[in-house]
This record gives C-alpha cells, structure tokens and sequence, in this order.
C-alpha cells in the first residue's frame, strides 16, 4: 500500500518516482526472504524424526547455539628442529717421522791378497792342502822330493826314465793311473797316489828313502 503524498507531480516525474518505490518494495522483501529462509535452514537442522509424532509433525525445540560456528582445530606444532651435526673429529697429526739412523762407518778396507806364490812355493803350497793341511806330513814330503828332484817338474835322471818332482819311472807312472806329463800340479797328485798305495804315508816313504836311498 502506498501513502498518500499532497505533493503535486507533473506528468514527467511520476515514472521514475514510480520505478524508486518499486525497487524499494522488491529490496525490502528479498530481505525478508532471505531472514526466513535463514530460519527455517536452522530448524530443519535441528529435527530429529525420532521426534515425530503421529501426525509427522517437529516436536524438537529451537537451539540458538546450533548457528555457531565451530571453533578452528588447533594448528599441529611445528617440529622440533633437527638437532645440529657434530662437527667431525680433527684428523690425528701426523707422527713426527723417525730419525735417520746415523749412516754405518765405512768398513774397513780388505787387506790386499797376498801375491800368488809361483814355482817352487807354489808347488809346495799345493801339496801341503793335497794333505788336508799335515804339516808333519809335508815335512816329510818336502824332505824326500827335495832330496829327488829339488822340486823341479821338469827334472831328468840322465841314466833312467826317472821324470818330475817325484822322479817316476815310466813304469810308475802307469800305476797311478795318470799318463806322464810335464804338468807340476798333476805330478803331485800322481806322486801322493803312489805314496798312498805303497807306504801308507809321506813319513814312512821318507823312512824308507832314507834307508834305502830310493823310495
């Protein structure tokens, strides 16, 4: 219903005075709606048809708390930070290295080698280690060869076949099963063997040469 006004309208102003109110009215009932619609939302919420009675009707009350909003959930705390690393352990220092040993003293020189005896000494030395070293046999040895040839491989009787340091006759000689030669070290050898077998010794052949003046 619209209220009566004494103001006085020309024909231009009434239409869009007309389209104000209209506006007005529609605006005011969209409110309206809207607050009953809010309503009727928050009772349909709370009806339980447990509560129904025989004639279907909301026997339910209205709960005002029910439009509430609920409160947030708590927010989760946050984790605890990761604790640190340790810091990794200082390498161990390096041992101190060891001290050199103090170099060996240089040793000393080594004698020079005594000059190879030669000739008659050589000789001699020969058949002293042919002996394992007898010292007593060589002095017999040395004695009947000495006595024979004066040590001289190269030494002939001018009357016999009697040759070298021990003076063998060519029959001799092939008993000691070593051919005749002019060789002083091979004559030793054959000498000893002859010895050897015939006497047993150097001494008991110097005995005997002593004796008999031959051996």
């Amino acid at each position: 219903m619209h209220a009566r006004t004494d103001i006085e309208h020309t024909p231009g102003d009434a239409r869009p005075r007309r389209r104000a109110l209209h506006l007005l009215t529609a605006t005011g009932a969209m409110t309206l709606a809207l607050a009953f619609g809010g309503q009727a939302v928050a009772q349909a919420d709370e009806w339980n048809p447990g509560d129904r009675g025989s004639t279907g009707q909301w026997g339910g009350g209205w709960d005002g708390n029910r439009g509430d909003a609920q409160p947030a959930p708590e927010a989760a705390p946050a984790p605890a930070p990761a604790p640190a690393p340790a810091p990794a352990p200082a390498p161990a220092p390096a041992p101190a290295p060891a001290p050199a040993p103090a170099p060996a003293p240089a040793p000393a020189p080594a004698p020079a080698p005594a000059p190879a005896a030669t000739g008659e000494q050589a000789y001699k030395d020969y058949a002293l280690a042919a002996l394992g070293g007898d010292t007593t046999q060589f002095g017999c040895l040395e004695q009947l060869w000495e006595r024979e040839s004066s040590w001289n491989p190269n030494a002939q009787n001018p009357t016999s076949t009697a040759y070298g340091i021990a003076q063998f006759l060519d029959s001799t000689w092939a008993s000691t099963g070593i051919a005749k030669t002019s060789d002083p070290y091979r004559q030793i050898d054959a000498g000893l063997i002859y010895i050897e077998n015939r006497y047993g010794s150097a001494c008991a052949a110097w005995a005997h040469f002593q004796a008999n003046n031959w051996y």
